[in-house]
C-alpha cells in the first residue's frame, strides 16, 4: 500500500527532535508500504505575504517533504496556512496516489488531512499525540479539532488515558497503538559509583512548568541523601529554572546538560541509576520508555500515559502532583532501584513498543479503511 504521512510535528534543523516519534512510524510503516511524510509549519521568525519554501529529503525508506509557511497577518495567517498545505499537499498526492492518508496532531493536522482526503478522494486517519483539549486554544480550534476527527475513518491515540479524553469530546471510540521505542540503540550500562544520578528529560519551554521540572526541584530540596539530578533539555525557561535551583539551595546537585539530540539519548540514560518524570501530564511519555529499555527503573507521576506501562516491575506510579509522596518515592527508590530486574525491564519493552509491533496493529487499520 501507500501512505501518506501529514504532520505538523516533524524534526527540522531547528528542532531536530520535534514530532521525533512521527519519523520513528513513518520509518516502520515504510518496512511493508511505500511511505511519503509532508511536514508543514509556520516560520513565525519571517513574514512574506504567502511565500514558502518546500525542500525535499529522504530518511531510510521514508520520502520527506518539508513545508514551511512564512507569517503573514495575523486573522489570515491560519487560512494562509491551510491553503497553501492543502496546495502542496494535493500537487505531491496526486503524483504519489496514497491508500490511505495518515494524517497526525488534532489541529492542524486533522483538518489539513481531511482537506487533502477531499481533494483526492482517499480515506483519511488521525494519530492523536497529545491530549485533544490541548488542541482547543480558541474556539474556532476546538471546532475544526473535532470536526476533523468525527470525520476521519479511525482515530488512534498513544493511551488510554487519551482514549477516554478523546471519547469525551468526540464520542467515538479510538484505536489504541503506543508509540514506538526500539530497544536496539539502547544498552544496559553498570550503574554508576555515587552519588546517587537522577535523570530528567525534557523540553524546557513548556509554559506552565507542563513538563513538572519544578515539581522534582522542590522535592528533592528536601532529601538530604547524596544525589545529582542530570538535566536534558534546552529552552527559553532554562534560566529560570537555573535560578530556582540556587533558591532552592541544589545548584551543586542539578547539572543542566542543555539539548540532548536522539542520538545522545541512550548515553544519557546509561550514566543514572534511575529516571523521573514529572509532567503535569503526558500523553504517552517516550523518554521513560527510552529509560527502560536502558533498563533502569522509573518513578513517574500518574499523569495520563505512563499508568498504561509503569508498574511494579519497572517502577513507581506517584498520585500526580503530589510533592509528599514523588519525595518518599524518589527516597525509595534511591534504596532500592538494584532490587529491579533490568533486563526484565528492557524485554518488556522490546516486546511492547517495538516497530513490527506497531505496523502489525496499523495494517489493520489501513486495511479497513482503503476497503
Amino acid at each position: 500500500m501507500k501512505i501518506l504521512f501529514l504532520t505538523p510535528w516533524y524534526p527540522d534543523e531547528k528542532r531536530p527532535n520535534h514530532g521525533i516519534f512521527v519519523r520513528a512510524q513513518a520509518v516502520a510503516v515504510s518496512s511493508q508500504h511505500e511511505v511519503v511524510v509532508i511536514s508543514s509549519k509556520v516560520n513565525y521568525d519571517k513574514s512574506a505575504w504567502g511565500s514558502y519554501e518546500l525542500t525535499e529529503s529522504s530518511f531510510e525508506n521514508v520520502k520527506e517533504y518539508r513545508l514551511v509557511i512564512n507569517r503573514s497577518l495575523p486573522i489570515y495567517n491560519q487560512i494562509n496556512y491551510f491553503l497553501i498545505s492543502l496546495r502542496v499537499a494535493s500537487t505531491i498526492a496526486r503524483r504519489f496516489k496514497p491508500d490511505v492518508i495518515h494524517g497526525n496532531i488534532g489541529y492542524p493536522g486533522g483538518f489539513w488531512s481531511w482537506l487533502v482526503s477531499r481533494r483526492i478522494k482517499r480515506p483519511f486517519i488521525i494519530t492523536e499525540h497529545t491530549f485533544i483539549y490541548n488542541n482547543f486554544r480558541t474556539f474556532l480550534h476546538k471546532k475544526l479539532t473535532l470536526f476533523s476527527l468525527r470525520k476521519a475513518a479511525a482515530i488512534i491515540t498513544v493511551s488510554k488515558k487519551a482514549a477516554k479524553e478523546m471519547k469525551n469530546h468526540v464520542h467515538r471510540d479510538a484505536r489504541i497503538i503506543p508509540n514506538i521505542v526500539e530497544v536496539g540503540g539502547y544498552s544496559i550500562a553498570q550503574y554508576p559509583p555515587a552519588p546517587i544520578a537522577i535523570g530528567f528529560l525534557g523540553g524546557l519551554s513548556s509554559p506552565h512548568h507542563v513538563k513538572g521540572l519544578d515539581r522534582l526541584m522542590e522535592a528533592l530540596s528536601k532529601i538530604k541523601k547524596n544525589y545529582v539530578l542530570h538535566i536534558g533539555g534546552a529552552g527559553v525557561m532554562m534560566d529560570g529554572y537555573q535560578l530556582l535551583a540556587h533558591r532552592l539551595g541544589i545548584s551543586a546537585q542539578c547539572k543542566f546538560l542543555g539539548f540532548v539530540p536522539v542520538s545522545k539519548v541512550p548515553a544519557f540514560m546509561n550514566q543514572l541509576h534511575f529516571f523521573v518524570n514529572t509532567s503535569r501530564f503526558e500523553s504517552f511519555g517516550i523518554a521513560i520508555v527510552e529509560a527502560m529499555a536502558s533498563g533502569l527503573p522509573v518513578v513517574c507521576f500518574d499523569n495520563g500515559g505512563p499508568s498504561d506501562f509503569v508498574d511494579q516491575t519497572n517502577g513507581l506510579l506517584v498520585e500526580n502532583q503530589d510533592s509528599v509522596k514523588l519525595k518518599a518515592a524518589i527516597e525509595w527508590m534511591m534504596e532500592n532501584y538494584q532490587t529491579y530486574h533490568r533486563e526484565r525491564i528492557r524485554t518488556a519493552v522490546a516486546e511492547r513498543f517495538s516497530g513490527e509491533t506497531f505496523v502489525s496493529r496499523m495494517n489493520q487499520i489501513y486495511q479497513e479503511v482503503s476497503q
